[in-house]
């Protein structure tokens, strides 16, 4: 069975920011990113943040005047990553939330880990080559140290970043052990690639299109839709063609066919006119759509546009919104979380060539998940069945932990960073292996609930 952390907040959409009192600073933060960068040259690593900071600045000039160019430079996204921790520990200047969100709670967890991750053995080299050599993409190293944390906390007394030997033999991550028990671990980051990522970017498209069709008509609408379909099956122009129904007969607000079921209507911009009397409003956040929407929710892909003017000194912000268009749109698509179970599967059988065959072994695969998703516990059980499936007599691989980390848009005036959690096990060959890490998660310490977070109960 699952575990899982989970996180309840209701909240009313109409407060106010406050402009005073904000000097508390995450001390957790703060020392996971001295830790993550005490190693790395200190000249060196002054002009990379400079460089962050100046693309950054650059790019808020170009936001202001109506251009959505990238915020930072993706072959140093470790810097970026720490620019932006540093951000919401220590000033929120140069926070911005839609990157923040998934980072911030990755560099507390670290902080808060630093007493168990200190005495893993290579964990320091592993982090400088995180920062430096793999900075493109820090997600794998920050996940691999969150594993390390896992065992020291659960009681592995000697836990060891393996160093890896490319072009000699394929190594695992880690190796964990106590007193007799000693396993060999290795971890898969999956994160924005592959699949799902050609399936937003799709969805992306088709919002796109919507957005369109409603600067050339001039008029403000929401659109909501779950796609039956593979979006790549699906037509660019699909939920303009909705609209366009829609304006002929208003009458005709909903919808249910091959492609997908869904409902329009116009917006009603009530609760965001009143909140912008008083309030700026970082335009396309979380908190914008519950405004326009009533309601938020992690699970759901969003694209907003419209015409909007930026805020005096804050471009992200708006201080006025004229038209505006909105798409909420899921994959309810069992094709589509077939294709991405069976890259699981493969996932996993490579992962199961870097285990030694002189120990059992385990692997680690990190999700950027949903919350309280459907389409999750689809893919769980999808996952169930390519482990029962797999062929791994050439390995002694004995469990597969799959950790879906969802973070949150939260829309709480009082909190600015949230993170929900499900590990799930899947047992691979012989059954009757002690599990290394049973009912742990990452990103917690306490005794999990049972179950997974996508089938709480309500």
């Amino acid at each position: 069975m699952p575990t899982r952390l989970i996180r309840i907040v209701m909240t009313s959409p109409l407060w106010i920011a406050q402009r005073h009192g904000q000097d508390w600073e995450d001390p957790d933060c703060l020392a996971a990113i001295a830790w993550l960068t005490q190693g790395l040259p200190s000249r060196a690593w002054s002009n990379r943040m400079e460089a962050v900071q100046a693309t950054f600045e650059a790019a808020k000039v170009r936001w202001a005047q109506g251009e959505r160019v990238s915020l930072f430079d993706p072959a140093d996204a470790a810097a970026w990553y720490v620019f932006q921790a540093r951000a919401y520990a220590a000033d929120r200047e140069h926070w911005f939330e839609p990157e923040a969100y998934r980072i911030v709670p990755l560099f507390r967890r670290i902080g808060q880990l630093l007493p168990q991750l200190k005495p893993v053995k290579g964990a320091e080299d592993r982090v400088v080559e995180m920062m430096t050599r793999y900075r493109r993409q820090p997600d794998d190293g920050l996940y691999e140290l969150l594993v390390a944390g896992a065992y020291r906390t659960a009681g592995w007394t000697d836990v060891a970043c393996v160093p890896a030997e490319p072009g000699v033999r394929r190594r695992p991550d880690l190796f964990v052990s106590r007193g007799r028990r000693s396993w060999a671990a290795e971890c898969k980051r999956v994160g924005r690639s592959g699949y799902g990522e050609t399936e937003r970017a799709r969805g992306e498209e088709i919002s796109q299109a919507f957005h369109a069709f409603c600067r050339g008509r001039d008029v403000s609408l929401s659109i909501q839709v779950a796609f039956k379909d593979e979006l790549a099956a699906v037509g660019a122009s699909y939920l303009a063609d909705r609209a366009e129904v829609f304006l002929q007969n208003p009458r005709r607000d909903s919808w249910d066919d091959a492609s997908g079921a869904g409902w329009i209507r116009v917006v009603d911009r009530r609760r965001l006119d009143l909140v912008l009397q008083q309030d700026d409003l970082f335009f396309g956040s979380s908190r914008m759509i519950q405004l326009i929407e009533g309601a938020y929710s992690p699970s759901v892909q969003y694209s907003l546009d419209g015409s909007w003017r930026p805020a005096k000194d804050r471009p992200f912000h708006a201080a006025q919104v004229g038209r505006v268009s909105a798409v909420s749109w899921l994959s309810a698509s069992e094709k589509a979380q077939s294709r991405k179970a069976k890259h699981f599967r493969k996932l996993i059988r490579e992962a199961a060539d870097q285990l030694p065959g002189d120990r059992p072994g385990v692997v680690h695969v990190g999700y950027e998940a949903f919350y309280d998703d459907a389409t999750e516990a689809l893919r769980h059980a999808l996952n169930h069945q390519h482990i029962r499936e797999l062929d791994v007599s050439s390995s002694r691989l004995r469990y597969v932990y799959a950790n879906y980390m969802a973070p949150e848009h939260t829309n709480d005036r009082n909190e600015s960073s949230a993170l929900t959690e499900t590990t799930a096990t899947y047992p691979v060959g012989n059954r009757s292996t002690a599990e290394p890490l049973k009912h742990h998660l990452l990103f917690a310490d306490a005794e999990p609930s049972p179950g997974p977070f996508w089938a709480r109960r309500r």
